[in-house]
């Protein structure tokens, strides 16, 4: 065998070689009995245990923005969670399909919906559960429990909070009042604020009604800037003056005539999200000088 040819062959069995050890690695290593597990492994243990957690995140809204590749890379940069999805649905650590990267988006948000808190000695879990199947927005009870660092699920029980997927809005948007702008978690009952009546002269409402909610984990929100600077930080579905909901809007449209210029998924820091419903015939108020519709207004008796 000539010199040439058995470095060929070495070279193959290294790279033979290494492709096992990654194998190894990747699938074998992470879940042997002494090993502890990743934080993704902790939370896979939880799910098999509490079954599937509610996920608000990346579905029903069509909006071409919000796509799992753009995600993608920021799922595969943190490699343990990215490990151990292709380790819990069978996918080797090669280059993915589109169909196969949809996948891997699915799992992320499934552990994105599973929060974990060190308590010193183990992780507190807390989680929705994906129990009432077609009603995202209906709340339910979290769960709550403890996971050990190699997996061990104890003390697994119904949370006196109660969380959905949200539908109204960030904490700190500025209502539109006659006394100046007050940020949508202080409006109260009784406070008046600007509205819009059918014939769209701007007066002024009082607060019927107020509604403040437990986000699940791992929800987002759809913060959106117009061109002028106005923006508004909301869930994908609630719904902007003219009907359409903040999710199906794209770069380039147009709100009160004025043109989008971001729009992005963003974490709502203070896990609650808020509404008020104004007096009058139509339930719209300003937020940051956008007009939006109040997620209340349907549930008022007809007159």
């Amino acid at each position: 065998m000539s010199f040439s040819r058995r470095r060929r062959v070495a070279l193959g069995v290294t790279v033979v070689l290494a492709a096992l050890l990654t194998l190894l690695l990747v699938y074998v290593f992470p879940v042997l009995p002494f090993v502890p597990r990743s934080t993704a492994d902790l939370k896979y243990s939880v799910i098999d245990v509490a079954g599937d957690p509610l996920v608000c995140t990346g579905w029903g809204v069509p909006n071409g923005a919000f796509t799992p590749e753009r995600d993608y890379p920021r799922i595969v940069a943190d490699a343990p969670t990215y490990a151990s999805i292709l380790r819990h649905k069978h996918m080797p650590p090669v280059a993915l399909t589109a169909d196969q990267i949809v996948i891997v988006y699915r799992e992320w948000l499934k552990l994105e919906a599973v929060r974990l808190s060190w308590n010193g000695s183990m992780y507190d879990f807390e989680m929705t559960p994906d129990g009432i199947g077609g009603h995202p927005e209906a709340l339910r009870n979290n769960l709550q429990g403890n996971v050990d660092l190699f997996g061990h699920v104890t003390h697994v029980r119904e949370s006196a909070d109660m969380s959905a997927c949200p539908i109204c809005l960030a904490a700190n948007s500025p209502i539109a009042t006659p006394t100046g702008p007050v940020p949508v978690s202080k409006i109260k009952v009784g406070m008046r604020v600007w509205s819009v009546p059918a014939d769209g002269v701007g007066v002024e409402a009082t607060v019927l009604e107020t509604r403040t909610r437990l986000d699940a984990p791992g929800s987002r929100l759809v913060r959106m800037v117009l061109a002028d600077g106005r923006e508004i930080t909301a869930s994908p579905l609630h719904r902007i003056g003219d009907g359409r909901p903040v999710g199906w809007l794209k770069i380039g449209d147009e709100v009160n005539g004025v043109r989008i210029a971001t729009l992005e998924l963003v974490a709502d820091p203070s896990g609650r999200t808020y509404d008020l419903l104004p007096s009058g015939t139509t339930g719209e108020y300003w937020v940051d000088g956008i007009l939006v519709e109040s997620t209340l207004f349907a549930r008022r008796p007809s007159r």
